[in-house]
């Protein structure tokens, strides 16, 4: 029965773990780092008590699989009890009655141990755990008495009820607060990211949720990007100014997550390369494996042989990247001879703001959209019309040659200035509709009726520029 129950508490916990947290344990896998190699041994773990990181480690790189990781995060609490039922086993007279008290303190070891991402506190505190057990069965051996419980305390209900009711007690602490649940909902769109699942990434942030959250925000609109709807939808998702699109400063693991992210997708390696070794210095041992994996395909796809080889062997000597290392080795044998390809100008690995970044990516560019909407969007957020048209003006040719299909946004965006500028109106860059709906803003500003304008037109460019 006390193996029923043990096996019971554990399903539920690993169900609510699984259930509740599968991106969160992804998370923690792509912060984490473990290697074979001697040197990461001996440079990280040289001291006693780094034996605990050593083996927090080894066990976090299974979090890549959440069947795996939830079971991990759940064997601990259930494992620092079943120590504590080995110690009653041995204090008490007639213990086969008092399991359930085993579990009372489970509710106290999952919430210690839900946020232990390194597990480094886990391994301490199960182990300390085991030499107490350890400990008191060898003073029993030497002590024979035995503490006599309370015959209430053996009664069959408290064996089966109390184990499930500490379950019951565990899972509402994780879902309460043990675990930030920011971590699983950014995980998530981390793991969206990385796997090119953009249209996902929309589908789980609304514009309401991009409003609240600036990392939800950023997420968006480079899914908005990625889908070619940046200029149909960027200020309804609450676009501000370039710092929306980028982490200008980024200063934790997630942000400089996302701006690896954002470069990657953008298609700039020495950007990408620069903020991988920055995020790694905030790492509980100076690598992990998000940065490891983003910094061996940037340098893949820039034929640069040697340092592709160099993370994709550290990647080699992991547990559970034989498959991803496998995947790699023919395109990696293929730019053995390479000239690596790096795209830049100036100082290696050097940046300057996102804008400065865009409009160079623009020039060597000129036909990609995705650069020239990052910039043009950039100067609409800011409210900066003579920015955006002499931006335009340049970018319009390569990629609007016939004057169609401009983006409504920039169509709005130019109604002011063809008021001043004839020429815009003679190439016919704005369609009827959308000069008549100008027209019609103006007119209701000019009567004094911005409540009406705004409500009429509050998805428009004069809209967000006049309210």
């Amino acid at each position: 029965m006390r193996r029923l129950v043990t096996i019971v508490v554990f399903l539920l916990l690993w169900g609510g773990w699984f259930l509740g947290f599968p991106y969160y344990l992804r998370w923690i896998e792509g912060i984490s780092f473990f290697s074979t190699l001697p040197d990461f041994t001996m440079v990280h773990f040289h001291l006693p008590w780094d034996l605990f990181r050593y083996c927090g480690a080894f066990l976090t790189q299974f979090y890549a699989y959440p069947v795996a990781g939830a079971a991990i995060q759940t064997a601990f609490p259930v494992l620092c009890s079943l120590c504590i039922l080995l110690m009653i086993k041995r204090l008490f007279k007639d213990p086969e009655g008092l399991g359930w008290t085993a579990f009372i303190p489970l509710p106290i070891f999952v919430y210690i141990l839900a946020d232990d991402m390194y597990l480094d506190r886990s391994c301490m505190i199960l182990t300390c755990l085991a030499g107490a057990a350890l400990a008191t069965y060898l003073l029993s051996l030497v002590i024979k008495g035995r503490i006599q419980a309370p015959e209430f305390l053996h009664g069959r209900w408290l064996g089966l009820a109390l184990p499930v009711v500490a379950a019951g007690i565990s899972l509402y602490l994780l879902y309460d607060g043990a675990v930030d649940r920011d971590y699983e909902e950014i995980g998530r769109l981390e793991y969206y990211g990385e796997q090119c699942r953009w249209a996902e990434i929309l589908e789980e942030v609304t514009p309401r949720d991009a409003a609240r959250n600036e990392l939800k925000r950023k997420y968006a609109l480079l899914a908005l990007s990625e889908t070619g709807k940046l200029s149909e939808s960027a200020l309804k998702y609450g676009l501000s100014g370039p710092e929306d699109f980028v982490f200008t400063d980024p200063k934790t693991i997630m942000t400089f997550n996302f701006n690896m992210l954002f470069y990657r997708s953008a298609g700039m390696v020495n950007p990408i390369v620069r903020m991988a070794y920055q995020q790694e210095t905030l790492s509980h041992t100076g690598m992990n494996f998000f940065a490891a994996r983003i910094l061996a395909d940037a340098y893949l796809d820039v034929k640069d042989y040697r340092m592709a080889k160099k993370y994709i062997d550290i990647l080699s000597h992991s547990t559970c990247h034989r498959k991803w290392v496998k995947e790699r080795m023919p395109e990696l044998e293929a730019i053995r001879n390479a000239v690596p390809e790096y795209n830049q100008t100036g100082e290696r690995f050097s940046m300057q703001t996102l804008e400065a970044d865009m409009w160079a990516m623009v020039t060597r560019h000129p036909e990609s959209r995705r650069y020239a909407d990052y910039y043009l969007c950039g100067a609409l957020a800011e409210k900066d019309g003579n920015r955006f048209y002499e931006a335009f003006r340049i970018i319009a040719p390569a990629l609007y040659p016939d004057g169609t299909g401009i983006p409504k946004l920039y169509q709005e965006a130019l109604c002011p200035i063809a008021l001043q500028m004839k020429d815009i109106a003679e190439k016919q860059l704005i369609e009827e509709d959308v000069l008549e709906s100008f027209i019609g803003f103006n007119e209701l500003i000019g009567r004094g009726r911005p409540s009406e304008a705004k409500k009429r037109y509050s998805d428009t460019y004069w809209g967000y520029v006049f309210f």
